[in-house]
């Protein structure tokens, strides 16, 4: 067994990925995922992997990272259910099963853990110490950030929106670290975050208001926010606001 994602660099296009794998079969589909958490129909699971099966939605490398969060979150949202959802797709592609059961890794609920265990035994346990929670992961490897989003589709958490808001952090970070010996042209992989934050926070604020009350909250009761965060912030509800979707100042308390 191994995870789902390889040393590789992804591009930062989760809500464009997700657009049009989801959309082959319409709106409808892409809803389920992407307002999952207004609306919770774990009954659908097996019908929507199904569904992501036959349209090429679990073969899509750029999808999978949030598909993985996502499902993750409604594993163990459903941890009873498990092993009867686990049963029903066994006749997927064994590459489209990997899918499922990385994200019954990352759900780190002992429901997935059993049945994960008898199928892999002593490679699994090992992958089970080294995999970290989705919320710890670190932001500037490869995946962590669509993750995050897949993670805030499913539980609509307002930790899963200030990970992502940490990416402003890295609005001036060098693209040469002192002491570090960086090839000629070769652009760090952290300095792509701020622009992804700020893009997707857009893209999905546009979407899900429940986006911008909790920036407008961070932005007015969170006292860890550095500058470059705050600053971010802002200009998400500024952009937000220029298309109509909220205020660009701080609401009044909500919660």
């Amino acid at each position: 067994m191994h995870l789902l994602f390889p040393r590789r660099i992804l591009s930062f296009c989760l809500v464009l990925v997700l657009t049009a794998a989801l959309s082959v079969h319409g709106e409808d589909q892409r809803d389920w995922l992407e307002s999952y958490y207004e609306h919770p129909t774990p009954e659908l699971f097996v019908s929507q992997l199904r569904e992501w099966s036959a349209d090429g939605t679990l073969d899509n490398d750029g999808a999978k990272p949030a598909l993985v969060a996502f499902i993750s979150q409604v594993l163990r949202q459903n941890r009873e259910k498990i092993a009867a959802w686990y049963t029903a797709v066994q006749d997927l592609p064994s590459r489209q099963l990997q899918v499922l059961q990385t994200a019954m890794l990352f759900s780190r609920v002992s429901e997935a853990d059993e049945i994960l265990h008898d199928r892999f035994g002593a490679a699994y346990e090992k992958q089970r110490q080294e995999v970290g929670k989705i919320l710890e992961l670190p932001l500037d490897k490869e995946g962590t950030l669509d993750m995050l989003w897949g993670f805030f589709y499913a539980t609509g958490s307002d930790e899963a929106l200030r990970r992502i808001v940490l990416g402003f952090r890295f609005q001036y970070a060098p693209e040469k670290p002192k002491g570090v010996d960086v090839p000629e042209g070769y652009i760090p992989y952290y300095t792509a975050l701020p622009t992804f934050a700020l893009d997707s926070l857009v893209t999905n604020g546009e979407k899900h208001p429940r986006i911008i009350i909790a920036l407008r909250k961070m932005l007015r009761d969170d006292e860890t926010l550095s500058p470059a965060e705050k600053k971010g912030v802002q200009q998400v509800l500024d952009e937000l606001a220029n298309h109509g979707e909220g205020s660009a100042n701080p609401s009044p308390k909500t919660d």
